[in-house]
């Protein structure tokens, strides 16, 4: 496929970066390379390799990240690899480049290919070093000022550095010619228009319509998609609470992501279904479970998989909302701390907390906070 684009953020707003064309390659091996030795793993050779290539649209390692990133997103979320850096199931390769004017000219020196690349941070620490190499060697009257093509690099993260591998050929070098055992292959409109139908919602679709659905922030938005599984668990958690989209999002990226990420590992792994998240957020908004007594109920049913009101009921967690009962608690507390009253009324607001600190110590830790504002302060207003 040829003439494509991918938006990404940029601090002056969207921006499109053109895609040159994407096409189907076959992966030979893997090199790494050490100090006088390199090391060539041949185990994905023969593996269908995705090849995609861009325009040259970026003007800063943010924006190559950005690119990256959603390159990414766009390809796990179509179901077409896992895609994870860290195990080699995606590379970047690199044009670097340097542009400046000198004596009234635009100057455009050979560019470097920083080959192979496999994390984010590589891409930003790589740019940074190659492009300020470029640059010395031009102030310095290196070789750049008279190489004609550019050259291929690689990227050792130890050293920080780049380290030359080959000089690049031209496009004419390769000496292409068409595969004689392979018939010709017509992709016709209709099987487009099939494939085109059958692609999953993509993270950048989704993620509009979590902030135009569930009124997310577009920062909150841009976490959950970006992990199909995560998405996934969280529109699953939605449906289990009956709504609440905006307090099961603070559920799932607060404890959920902090213990996933801690167990170094992936939702789709853990003992944690979207009924629990559901669970919990009902157990709150009801006032039947205060949030920090939320969270520790969270941690077990994240080690054992049990049910949150099971574990409530077992731990004796479970908070009191009885108006009733807080009201018999109020009114012995206000017996108690008649100073505590004068106080309140004559603008001491601290002294309001120390009533609530001092009915939540009688009822033993249990009364719902919100409750028992409410009372004293109808009870304070009428004394």
């Amino acid at each position: 496929s040829v003439k494509g684009w991918v938006e990404i953020p940029t601090a002056s707003g969207a921006k499109r970066v053109r895609i040159h064309r994407a096409h189907l390659e076959e992966d030979t091996a893997n090199t790494k390379h050490g100090d006088g030795y390199a090391l060539i793993d041949f185990n994905r050779s023969g593996v269908p390799l995705l090849e995609i290539v861009s325009e040259p649209d970026m003007s800063s390692a943010d924006e190559a990240i950005a690119y990256a990133t959603a390159l990414r997103e766009i390809v796990v979320g179509a179901g077409v690899s896992e895609m994870r850096l860290e195990e080699g199931a995606g590379r970047f390769d690199v044009n670097v480049s340097i542009r400046f004017t000198e004596g009234g000219e635009t100057r455009w020196p050979p560019q470097s290919e920083v080959k192979n690349l496999n994390s984010y941070q590589a891409i930003r620490e790589s740019i940074a070093y190659e492009s300020d190499r470029l640059w010395r060697d031009w102030q310095e009257g290196g070789e750049i000022r008279t190489r004609r093509g550019k050259i291929t690099v690689g990227w050792s993260p130890e050293r920080k550095r780049t380290f030359l591998q080959r000089s690049k050929e031209e496009i004419h070098d390769y000496r292409y010619f068409p595969e004689p055992d392979l018939v010709r292959f017509e992709i016709s409109r209709e099987l487009v228009a099939r494939l085109t139908s059958s692609i999953p919602e993509l993270p950048s679709q989704r993620r509009e319509r979590f902030i135009r659905d569930y009124g997310l922030s577009d920062y909150d938005a841009r976490i959950l998609v970006s992990d199909r599984a995560l998405a996934d668990f969280y529109e699953e958690s939605v449906k289990a609470a009956g709504g609440e989209p905006k307090a099961v999002a603070n559920w799932v990226i607060g404890e959920v992501l902090r213990y996933v990420k801690g167990d170094g590992g992936s939702i789709t792994k853990t003992k944690l279904r979207p009924e629990h998240i559901g669970s919990l957020v009902k157990l709150v908004k009801s006032g039947e479970l205060s949030t920090t007594a939320a969270k520790d109920v969270f941690a077990d049913v994240w080690q054992s998989g049990s049910e949150p009101a099971a574990v409530v009921k077992a731990k004796g967690l479970g908070q009191v909302s009885d108006e009733a009962a807080i009201a018999s608690a109020v009114d012995a507390v206000l017996a108690e701390n008649p100073k505590a009253i004068a106080d309140y009324k004559a603008g001491n607001q601290r002294a309001l907390g120390a009533l609530v600190g001092s009915v939540m110590k009688k009822m033993g830790g249990k009364a719902n906070p919100a409750v028992i504002i409410r009372v004293l302060a109808e009870r304070i207003a009428n004394r």
